[in-house]
């Protein structure tokens, strides 16, 4: 093994190390990815290749490129609405949705590890897939009430405005429980045999964060430009032009030497970032718990939840926009996830095969919904900044 090799077996273990800490799992059964969505369609066309076409059960209430790698695949999305509570699905909609062409079902973390993933697990079909989008909760796995993990594949994510500040990359985790049966070789086949990053990928990471900058300052034009040189795979964007049609941009590989370092560089500060969060939001839910206007989802109102963002649905659409303007003009950097819902919305709604009369819930919360920032750079004062800011405005 030549020295530029050895560095990346070697980063990669170190990542794969801490994943597995802080999960209570074997190191073995952690792969790395480029990004989150690239892991997700790995998973997906594996699905697609060994049991036929089909139909992934997911929620609208999420992010458009957790979707377009269903469609990649060449699977159905089928949608069922969340429970208000978590954010994530409600498992007494799951029989209503699942059918004899539902190949897997897709339990998403939304803002933090609050998906009933054990619950969910008990509505998947038989010789489905049970995949966890833990990319909120970065080494967190969703289990049962025997302690042990209750899906078959776990997806975490180091990306933009998730639990670790670098700029990109993934890991999937594979259940070892399902070594004999159908899934386990064929998933750490696919993921095993993902090629090294190119130059071209290890350059859009590097250049991504600058463009994205420099495009800011010029408006209109940097924009369209930053949208041409993306599509060109030059710049890798938080979302990609390609996936809002459903297309997920790029070829999964394993995560570039680049990103590997920078992972490697913040994955030790796991813990503090947790914490940091942790506080963070106790900051937000001791100043707006029972402030009248404001509504915490209930599981959320926890004080041992570390979250990547804290949400708050409003009293409507209109008070929603206008604290997010109002704390916008603080500097204190609001979110509109997932406002709305498919967030930031299809070019064209009939590719996601998406009624939005099936899911009141998701959109209801769609509507209303504002996410408070809860990453290292939010210091003790802003956080108490943006409470008086929300009370201020409802």
């Amino acid at each position: 093994m030549d020295e530029s090799t050895t560095a990346l077996v070697n980063d990669s273990m170190t990542v794969r190390r801490a994943l597995a800490q802080a999960s209570g799992t074997d190191p073995a059964d952690w792969h790395l990815v480029s990004k989150a969505r690239h892991a997700l369609l790995v998973v997906m066309r594996t699905v697609q290749q060994h049991a036929g076409p089909g139909e992934v059960v997911t929620q609208p209430f999420t992010c458009i490129t957790a979707v377009a790698p269903i469609l990649t695949a060449g699977l159905r999305p089928r949608y069922a609405d969340v429970d208000v509570n978590t954010l994530a699905i409600d498992p007494a909609r799951l029989p209503g949705v699942v059918s004899a062409a539902t190949r897997a079902v897709v339990a998403q973390h939304t803002f933090g590890p609050l998906a009933p993933v054990a619950r969910l697990r008990q509505f998947t079909p038989e010789g489905a897939l049970l995949v966890e989008d833990s990319a909120h909760c970065l080494g967190r796995l969703g289990r049962g009430p025997d302690g042990a993990p209750a899906a078959d594949v776990s997806v975490h994510s180091f990306g933009v405005e998730k639990m670790l500040p670098t700029r990109a990359g993934a890991a999937v985790w594979v259940n070892p429980a399902l070594r004999g049966g159908p899934w386990h070789g064929v998933l750490t086949a696919a993921l095993s045999a993902l090629p090294v990053a190119g130059r071209r990928e290890a350059l859009a990471h590097v250049l991504g964060t600058p463009a994205r900058r420099v495009a800011g300052r010029l408006g209109g034009p940097g924009a369209r430009a930053l949208s041409a040189a993306a599509s060109a795979g030059l710049v890798d964007m938080a979302i990609m032009p390609s996936e809002r049609s459903g297309r997920v941009a790029g070829e999964p590989t394993l995560l570039s030497y680049p990103a590997l370092r920078e992972v490697v560089g913040a994955v030790g500060g796991l813990a503090a970032t947790t914490e940091h969060r942790r506080r963070t939001g106790a900051t937000y839910r001791q100043g707006l718990s029972g402030v009248r206007g404001v509504t915490i989802p209930r599981l959320f109102d926890d004080p041992s939840l570390s979250l990547v963002r804290f949400p708050l649905l409003l009293a409507s659409p209109a008070q929603a926009e206008e604290v997010f303007e109002a704390l916008g003009a603080e500097g204190l950097v609001p979110g509109r996830w997932y406002r709305p819902t498919l967030f930031p919305g299809p070019t064209d709604m009939a590719l996601f095969d998406y009624d939005p009369a099936t899911c009141p819930v998701a959109e209801d919360a769609s509507a209303r919904v504002l996410n408070l920032p809860t990453a290292p750079f939010v210091t003790p004062e802003a956080a108490r900044r943006s409470v008086e800011v929300v009370r201020a405005h409802v």
